[in-house]
C-alpha cells in the first residue's frame, strides 16, 4: 500500500532508532502514531532470548490500539541474518480512523528508517500473534527462510561491508580505520582539502566517479548553518562531505572537523557498495593529504538530517547530558 496519510518520522523517532540500533542490549522499539507524525514509544531492554522475550511486547499491546514494534532478531535463535523484525499491529476492534492511517503509513516508517535493516515484518490484526507461539511460526515460514533474491543479497553485502566498517548511524564512534583506497584522488580534492581551512569555504561534498576510477570533488562552499549542507548534499546517491563546524559551547569557541558520509534510501546498492566500501579509507588519506584532524565521523541518509543540534549532541555528549543532568525541574503538575 503506497502512503496516503502524509504522516512522516519525527526527529525524535529518527534519534530513538539510532540509539536503539547501536544498543545491542535493546530488544525493542515500540513506534505509535500521535500529533500527527510518527512518535518513538519506550525502548524495551533484552532479557533473555529472542523468543522468550516476546513476553515483555504483552504489557503494550492493547486490543484496540494499532502498534509498530521494531523487534531484534538474532541468528542462533531464528537461523537466519540478524536484523529487525517489523510488526505492524492493527487489531480489528481499534478505531477507524486509526486502522487507516496505520496501515497507510507503515511503508513510510520503514523507508524512513532504512528498509535494509528490517530483515523480516508481518502484519496482524491478532493480539494472540504477537507471543512466543506467533514468533515461532514466523521464524519456520517467513520468506527469509526461501532463497534471497538478487537485491536481497547486494542489500545483506551492504550491510556487511557497513557493520565492518563500523558505522551504524549518527551516533557511533569509529575505532580504527582501514587502509588503503581503491579508487584515486583527483587533483581537485587534494586541492580543496589543503585549503579547508581558508575562510573562502567550510564544505567539501565528494562523489565516486566510477568509469574513471577517482574520487571527484563535488562542490565546494562557506555556509552559515549546518542545515545549509541539505542543499549541497544529493538527495538519492551517496556522498562523502567534510564540514569546518565553527561554534561556541561551554563559553569556548570550537573548530569541529566533521566527515558525514550520506546514504540516502533511494539510491542504487551497488552506489552503496562503493561508498561504504571506501567511506574509512578516504578520511585516511585526507587527513595525511592535508594534514587534516576529523574529530567526528557521521552517517545519515541525507543533507536534511543534520543540524546544529545534532552536531552539538555528537561533537560534545557528555557535557549535553550533564546539561540536560542540572536543568531545572518542570513544575509538578496539579495532582488528580
Amino acid at each position: 500500500m503506497s502512503n496516503q496519510s502524509g504522516i512522516k518520522a519525527s526527529p525524535a523517532l529518527l534519534d530513538a532508532f539510532r540509539a536503539f540500533t547501536i544498543d545491542d542490549d535493546a530488544r525493542t522499539l515500540l513506534v505509535k502514531i500521535e500529533n500527527e507524525s510518527l512518535q518513538p514509544g519506550e525502548i524495551i531492554k533484552a532479557r533473555s532470548s529472542y523468543f522468550d522475550d516476546v513476553a515483555l511486547l504483552a504489557p503494550h499491546v492493547s486490543d484496540k490500539e494499532p502498534l509498530y514494534i521494531l523487534y531484534r532478531r538474532d541468528n542462533t535463535a531464528t537461523g537466519t541474518t540478524a536484523g529487525l523484525t517489523f510488526i505492524s499491529y492493527i487489531p480489528d476492534a481499534a478505531p477507524v480512523r486509526h486502522k487507516m492511517l496505520y496501515a497507510s503509513t507503515r511503508n513510510t516508517l520503514v523507508r524512513e528508517l532504512g528498509g535494509d535493516k528490517i530483515t523480516a515484518s508481518f502484519f496482524t490484526t491478532e493480539k494472540d500473534e504477537i507471543t512466543r507461539e506467533g514468533f515461532q511460526k514466523l521464524a519456520e515460514n517467513d520468506k527469509l527462510s526461501q532463497p534471497l533474491t538478487e537485491e536481497e543479497r547486494a542489500l545483506r553485502s551492504v550491510r556487511e561491508v557497513e557493520a565492518k566498517e563500523g558505522f551504524a548511524g549518527t551516533a557511533t564512534r569509529k575505532s580504527h580505520v582501514s587502509s588503503g583506497l581503491a579508487f584515486s584522488i583527483g587533483p581537485d580534492v587534494e586541492s580543496a582539502l589543503a585549503g579547508m581551512n581558508s575562510e573562502d569555504y567550510n564544505v567539501i561534498v565528494l562523489e565516486i566517479d566510477v568509469q574513471k576510477e577517482s574520487i571527484e570533488l563535488a562542490k565546494k562552499a562557506q555556509i552559515e548553518e549546518p542545515t545549509h549542507l541539505h542543499s549541497m548534499i544529493s538527495t538519492d546517491q551517496p556522498r562523502y562531505t567534510f564540514f569546518l563546524f565553527k561554534h561556541a559551547f561551554g563559553q569556548e569557541n570550537h573548530e569541529s572537523l566533521v566527515f558525514i558520509y550520506t546514504c540516502p534510501v533511494g539510491s542504487k546498492i551497488k552506489e552503496r557498495m562503493l561508498y561504504a566500501s571506501c567511506r574509512a579509507a578516504i578520511v585516511t588519506e585526507a587527513e595525511a593529504i592535508a594534514g587534516l584532524k576529523v574529530q567526528k565521523r557521521i552517517e545519515a541518509g541525507d543533507g536534511s538530517e543534520i543540524s546544529r543540534d545534532s552536531l552539538l549532541a555528537d561533537l560534545h555528549p557528555q557535557q549535553q547530558e550533564i546539561k540536560r543532568a542540572f536543568a531545572k525541574p518542570k513544575a509538578p503538575g496539579r495532582r488528580r
